[in-house]
């Protein structure tokens, strides 16, 4: 039976069909298709995987040891703005390069990529949760789990937080990105739909895209908003994700990759911005919530477009074991939490400092190598499916932890 796709047709473009052969691809292009090979538009360009590493790595030392990268949450807002840039670049050249963009396949690649691993560390937490492991069990709510596996945890932990601080409690509270960054997997698809007839639909998604980055960062900085809005809102984050996808645009109409001496400066000095930023900005501050992530989105743009070229800086993050971490990038933010709230003073004799931050990262790293080759590879290499039958194993699995979620946590 045929699957339930939705194809877009549009016309071939009559440009030179290796225009943006060099452009770039990363664990979600490249694992998305493939996982280890490489995606049939988009060349494999580790420095993108680089970036995830010290992006994840921001991340962690924020959570591990929040006195030193006091700004690491920043390192979300760069995976915002990547995600944005490659996705986009994906549907344009396969649109561009077949004549079809298969939203259907589209959103069951997501899946295939993103709910495997998300699913099992989901289910890992329940259990552990059930059974009262580590107070657990009076931290996690019913709701938490399932928020996690239908993608709306950040409106979830914006119905249920206090206005006033923002300290994530639960174990599968960081799953609010993943859940951003889901709906905007939907909404970038259905802007496609809309804009697919016209000739250039690359400058009608960039003319949309603009306005909401405009309107998102307007929103921050003029709605006086909560601080959990602020943080977790999707159309306050909008503009950080909009920024990779205007980057997209640009170069798809331009028909260049970014390259030359001021191509390589502009990479460094971003780079080095960001890296000021991930430890020196903090969440006490008050320009980060009013209109600081859409800034800090025009800094990634930065770092993308140096590494985008054959620059200095996309060689430094190229570097293979740098690379190799950034491949891990998915799993180690899916477990880094979980272990952070179970690793705590009172369960490792009071270890304390700098050596329970080590030993978080040990575990952490551990457990994100299990995940990684026990979980995502093996579904991205051993389990391919046509999109429907994706949908369907997806909503029932998803079901099923709503249901164990329910009747072990109620």
């Amino acid at each position: 039976m045929r699957p339930n796709v939705c194809h877009v047709k549009t016309t071939p473009s009559t440009s030179n069909p290796s225009v943006g052969a060099e452009g770039p691809v990363s664990r979600e292009a490249t694992q998305t298709e493939l996982l280890a090979g490489r995606h049939r538009f988009l060349p494999y360009r580790p420095a993108l995987d680089g970036l995830r590493a010290v992006c994840v790595f921001a991340v962690v030392a924020y959570h591990f040891a929040p006195e030193t990268w006091t700004g690491g949450l920043l390192g979300v807002s760069v995976f915002f703005t990547l995600s944005g840039y490659l996705i986009t670049t994906l549907l344009l050249l396969e649109s561009e390069r077949t004549g079809t963009s298969d939203l259907g396949a589209f959103w069951a690649r997501r899946i295939r990529r993103l709910a495997p691993a998300a699913i099992v560390t989901t289910l890992v937490v329940l259990l552990i949760a059930s059974w009262g492991q580590w107070g657990w069990s009076n931290a996690l709510r019913s709701s938490d789990p399932i928020a996690a596996v239908w993608s709306y945890m950040n409106w979830h932990q914006i119905s249920i937080a206090p206005t006033a601080g923002l300290r994530i409690v639960h174990p599968l509270s960081p799953y609010w990105s993943l859940a951003v960054e889901e709906q905007f997997y939907a909404i970038i698809g259905v802007i496609y739909l809309g804009v697919r007839h016209l000739k250039q639909p690359a400058i009608a998604m960039l003319a949309i895209t603009a306005c909401a980055w405009i309107g998102g960062a307007a929103t921050a900085l003029f709605g006086n908003l909560s601080t959990t809005m602020a943080e977790w809102g999707t159309h306050v984050r909008a503009p950080e994700i909009a920024a990779g996808v205007i980057l997209a645009c640009v170069l798809f109409l331009t028909k260049r990759q970014p390259r030359g001496r001021a191509t390589d400066i502009l990479g460094w000095a971003s780079f080095a911005t960001l890296l000021a930023l991930f430890l020196l900005a903090a969440k006490t501050q008050w320009w980060l919530f009013h209109g600081g992530f859409a800034l800090v989105s025009v800094v990634s743009v930065g770092v993308l477009i140096g590494l985008l070229s054959d620059s200095s800086l996309s060689r430094v993050l190229g570097w293979r074991p740098l690379a190799f971490l950034g491949t891990m990038s998915y799993a180690i933010y899916l477990v880094h939490w979980p272990v952070r709230v179970a690793i705590v003073p009172e369960n490792v004799g009071g270890l304390d400092g700098i050596p329970l931050a080590a030993l978080r990262l040990v575990v952490a790293l551990a457990l994100a190598a299990l995940l990684h080759f026990g979980i995502e590879r093996p579904f991205m290499r051993r389990f391919p499916a046509s999109p429907r039958r994706v949908f369907l194993i997806w909503i029932a699995v998803s079901l099923a932890v709503t249901g164990l979620a329910y009747g072990l946590l109620s």
